[in-house]
């Protein structure tokens, strides 16, 4: 290591989407040992990449198209200079 800067992912905060009060029976399992609902998110849902997609586009509105450019987990962040950017 060289002591400089790299880039740093903490995907805690964002892949804890929550499911909708009501709608858990969706992502309900059954097996040997119960029945289980999620009560966030899972991934290997169908249309789980669109919904995240739509969380990320809102807790970034006002930064996309300026300084961030945001697909699914892959997100971008550019700046003119070295200054702005820090």
């Amino acid at each position: 290591m060289d002591g400089g800067l790299r880039p740093c992912v903490d995907y805690r905060g964002l892949h804890k989407l929550q499911v909708k009060e009501g709608d858990e029976w969706k992502t309900a399992l059954s097996t040997s040992t119960g029945h289980y609902e999620y009560l966030v998110l899972p991934s290997g849902l169908a249309m789980a990449s669109s919904i995240f997609q739509a969380y990320i586009n809102k807790v970034l509105r006002e930064f996309l198209g300026r300084s961030v450019v945001a697909y699914i987990d892959d997100i971008l962040i550019y700046s003119s200079s070295w200054n702005q950017h820090v």
